[in-house]
């Protein structure tokens, strides 16, 4: 557990002309030093690196005398050309950064395109990065292109103490009552998507794309309130996957002719989209309609002449969330609750196809399910899914969708033993530390920390957290954690009662929101000749 106290190398450098706040000691003696947060922008390019081997961080010289006297994390030089890697093979590029060096903190520079941070290696230093926020260590990073993409109102941008409200305000819909009664329409969608790829027999189905459409199906329908007709999920669904192509399209210039530019008109046809939805919802609010979804509880923010669970929706100051609040945070809620879940599932029947044994037990567990439960999926049955559960976090352990995030110092602080000065960009390497858990070091064989064994989720070390953090950590920790584990768990439980499944691995994975098939990932179902019973 982390202890609160002030050092006494603390004290001393409080003494002088530089003031801690607060110091965080961990048992292995590193310290991290914290102050009043101070919003940041990280540069998003360069005209170039530094050409001196002194670190450009201590460059930067604290005011304080304490955090000065520290040295900078050590340099690694990487060339221009291999920092695409961090758009396009994050994996990799986590693994050159600190692959070489036994280092809790490293630096690296600015170059053409590319701005410099800081990655630490350290799990919980990681962890302090994500906590930073409600002690005043770290801030969201707000690099312009990412800026541009999610909107300056999306939560995963704004700041405290807005961010809280506005977290405050979404947590119902993914509360665990509200995820149970999402529960017989994620069945039901999942039932009927599993049919239709059923029926296209030995043609069989693209798996990426199809799950794709489920799981956007899925999310677009209970964020807005109302079920959507395939034509038209279709269609958003197209403005959405032009809209995530941004995310990794370079350069980052808004034009007509760029990829960029197109991301951003996609984004604009689904904020417009979105925006007829958010009036549609104000209109009921005003003639005393209940509006189903989460769009429902967004647009009771706004709505001026509501009832008194409208001045409930209020901040401290009285603000209530204005339309693009409400439609960037939408786009946000398509992200997370999309990507994560169809990339995951992707990757799972990738894996499941070569590893009959785990197939195996998985169906087992499900005779054990429908014995204690019946058919209905209900949140009991998710609950006792547990194999499944560590099926899905092997999973993601191997694979997250999210192989890194940025943050900022917002003071000059002290981490690891090392100086970094405010406005720094902060790499989390997460792929990197889920891959190289300490858990796992020096097994081999089956439970080789390369190895897909589900089995080892199980154990009392796998049941903890470790350097696994697929979901993030802190005041940001994904809200929808728990309903995309319970939709993922969904469509195993159908798939394994009902289906036999083949899908063609012979294919490299490219980086996209998650790394995804490059042939798509041909997948044909055929229906059991005994389905899976109660026992």
């Amino acid at each position: 557990m982390r202890q609160h106290r002030l050092t006494d190398r603390a004290r001393s450098a409080s003494s002088s002309s530089c003031v801690v706040r607060n110091t965080w000691h961990r048992p292995s003696g590193r310290e991290l030093t914290v102050d009043r947060p101070k919003l940041a922008t990280p540069p998003e390019t360069s005209s170039g690196s530094s050409s001196d081997g002194q670190q450009q961080l201590q460059q930067q010289a604290s005011a304080c005398p304490f955090l000065a006297s520290l040295p900078s994390p050590p340099k690694v030089k990487i060339p221009w050309h291999k920092r695409f890697q961090q758009l396009f093979a994050p994996q990799q590029f986590q693994a050159t950064v600190l692959g070489g060096s036994s280092s809790s903190v490293v630096q690296v520079d600015k170059a053409i395109g590319f701005t410099n941070f800081v990655m630490p290696s350290d799990p919980e230093l990681v962890r302090d990065a994500f906590a930073g926020e409600l002690d005043g260590t770290t801030l969201q990073s707000n690099i312009k292109s990412f800026v541009a993409l999610m909107g300056e109102h999306s939560l995963v941008l704004v700041q405290e103490p807005r961010h809280k409200y506005l977290r405050g305000l979404l947590q119902p819909a993914f509360s665990g009552s509200a995820i149970s009664g999402y529960l017989p329409a994620i069945q039901a969608l999942v039932g009927r998507h599993l049919a239709e790829w059923e029926a296209a027999g030995e043609a069989g189905v693209q798996g990426y794309d199809g799950l794709k459409l489920l799981t956007y199906e899925f999310i677009i329908s209970i964020t807005l309130g109302r079920e959507y007709s395939r034509q038209e999920v279709l269609a958003l669904s197209e403005h959405y996957k032009q809209w995530t192509s941004g995310f990794l399209a370079w350069p980052w210039l808004d034009l007509p002719f760029t990829a960029f530019g197109r991301s951003m008109r996609a984004r604009n046809a689904l904020l417009d989209h979105f925006q007829q939805a958010v009036t549609a919802a104000r209109s009921k609010l005003a003639a005393g309609q209940q509006v189903p979804g989460i769009i429902g509880s967004l647009t009771a923010a706004v709505d001026e002449e509501g009832n008194s669970s409208l001045t409930a929706a209020e901040d401290e100051e009285g603000n209530r969330l204005t339309d693009l609040e409400i439609t960037e945070n939408i786009l946000l809620l398509l992200l997370a609750g999309h990507d994560t879940s169809s990339t995951t599932l992707t990757r799972l029947l990738s894996v499941l196809h070569d590893t009959p044994e785990v197939v195996q037990q998985l169906r087992q567990e499900q005779a054990a399910v429908l014995a204690r439960h019946g058919e209905q999926l209900t949140a009991a049955a998710i609950k006792d899914m547990e194999y499944a559960d560590a099926v899905i976090r092997e999973s993601l352990r191997l694979d997250p969708v999210v192989a890194g995030l940025f943050r900022v110092a917002a003071k000059d602080i002290d981490m690891g033993g090392y100086m970094v000065p405010k406005d720094t960009p902060i790499l989390l390497p997460l792929h990197h530390l889920a891959v190289n858990d300490a858990r796992w070091a020096g097994q081999t064989g089956q439970e080789d920390p390369a190895s897909f064994h589900p089995e080892r989720m199980l154990t009392e070390e796998g049941r903890q957290p470790g350097a696994q953090m697929p979901f993030g950590s802190g005041p940001r920790f994904c809200l929808g954690e728990r309903l995309a584990m319970a939709e993922m768990k969904v469509v195993l439980a159908l798939l394994m009662r009902q289906y036999d499944f083949s899908v063609d691995n012979n294919t490299e994975w490219m980086q996209a929101v998650g790394r995804v098939p490059k042939n798509g990932l041909p997948l044909k179902l055929r229906r059991l000749a005994q389905p899976v019973a109660a026992v």
